[in-house]
């Protein structure tokens, strides 16, 4: 049985990795020159890996399965605390690290820790803004949850659906299991090495899928590759945009599932400096202005360049596609040189990552929509010869992350295995 995969992200790569193991062929398609799909560790900027995609390993449960290649393949990793390493504006212009912000400031800790009492759970139909206000969030709060909550999820909060995110209002204070990672050697480190031995052809640009008695996939080339079934993993913005033909068109279900969901609008801007721009134990800011997050993936390093990202996704991230990448550098510049109290700072380079105009991918991950709480487990549904996986098809609790996706492919692996 041969099987194709479409996408050599980390849920291609994942699903052609189970069905290696599983003893069933499986080529992979990638559009790109490379392997990695959204995640994608640059070596050229700096002297250290700078991450340009997915940036973090989130939490330490049982769930997150990047922790199996880390540790086999012995890589190093830095946590990233949050509260003693990371500075934040407050609403009053306060400039505090998180840990004392939160003591400081109940109306942040609650966007924070999450701990809504007794709330009343959000319904299929709220945005995270209306769920917000009626358990009674006041617009200082609002404010801070879009700059860091919402700004993380991908949107702003009137795109996020409320109910989507009810787990996170569980129980879910920062502690361990929600801790942010580095991989410092590099993502690459990891993905690279997933992809060993798996037959993977590069700059095979998918045009059209016939699913009528197997599966024809028709690449920009003209030339046709022949399987039995195929896993698709194109991203959300790719499927919605229809650059990939499919014959016969996609069942109402999948139909219904693209209408529930968005690509958010994610993107970052890359600074290089001289020298470090605050006390190298400070990795974070969480800014007043646009960009709301920063990050040094300097951090955690004794040597190498210093580098800062800014990343920001929703309307922080429309207004900056408006201004265009040169003013946008600028702007970003600028935040940083208010919240670090430097009016001079120059960098020495910088890159401006646009995920939303990228051909491949047309935003950084996806959006449960308000009313489609089931858009996601509709999009996971096989419909054989068609077997789906990527980030979007994963469960809310997995979605917008690397193990999120490599979940998605070992789980189509096994649904093919299975129906064999």
């Amino acid at each position: 049985m041969k099987i194709l995969v479409i996408g050599a992200g980390i849920a291609g790569l994942s699903a052609a990795y189970h069905l290696k193991l599983a003893g069933v062929d499986a080529t992979v398609l990638e559009a790109r020159d490379r392997v990695g799909g959204r995640v994608w560790t640059d070596r050229e900027f700096a002297d250290i890996p700078v991450e340009f995609g997915a940036e973090l390993i989130h939490g330490r449960s049982a769930e997150v399965n990047t922790w199996e290649w880390v540790q086999k393949l012995g890589l190093a990793t830095w946590h990233w605390n949050k509260l003693d390493d990371s500075m934040i504006r407050l609403e009053d212009g306060r400039w505090m690290t998180m840990g004392e912000a939160r003591q400081a400031s109940p109306e942040l800790d609650v966007t924070r820790s999450w701990d809504l009492d007794d709330a009343p759970d959000p319904v299929n139909d709220e945005n995270l803004e209306r769920y917000l206000r009626r358990i009674g969030f006041t617009d200082e709060q609002l404010r801070y949850v879009q700059r860091s909550f919402a700004n993380a999820e991908g949107e702003s909060m009137r795109y996020l659906n409320a109910k989507a995110h009810a787990h996170l209002f569980k129980d879910a204070d920062e502690a361990d299991d929600y801790s942010d990672y580095r991989i410092l050697d590099g993502y690459d480190s990891y993905y690279e090495r997933l992809a060993d031995g798996l037959d993977i052809r590069l700059n095979s640009v998918v045009r059209e899928i016939d699913w009528t008695g197997g599966v024809q996939i028709k690449l920009a080339s003209d030339v046709t590759i022949s399987g039995d079934a195929a896993i698709v993993t194109l991203p959300v913005g790719v499927l919605q945009s229809e650059c990939v033909a499919f014959a016969p068109e996609l069942p109402a279900i999948k139909r219904e599932s693209l209408a529930g969901l968005k690509m958010g609008p994610v993107m970052k801007m890359v600074y290089q400096f001289a020298e470090p721009i605050l006390d190298p134990s400070i990795g974070a800011i969480y800014a007043a202005g646009n960009p709301p997050m920063w990050w040094s993936p300097s951090l955690g390093r004794n040597d190498g360049a210093v580098v800062w990202t800014a990343f920001f996704t929703g309307d922080y991230a429309r207004e900056m596609l408006q201004l265009g990448e040169g003013a946008a550098l600028t702007c970003g510049l600028q935040t940083l040189r208010q919240e670090i109290g430097n009016p001079d700072l120059q960098y020495m380079k910088a890159r401006w990552v646009n995920w939303p105009e990228d051909e491949f991918a047309l935003g950084g991950y996806s959006v449960c929509l308000p009313g489609h709480d089931d858009a996601r487990a509709k999009l996971a549904l096989p419909t054989p010869p068609l077997y789906w996986a990527g980030e979007a098809s994963a469960p809310h609790q997995l979605t917008a992350m690397v193990h999120g996706a490599y979940f998605t492919g070992q789980r189509a692996a096994d649904e093919i295995t299975r129906h064999m």
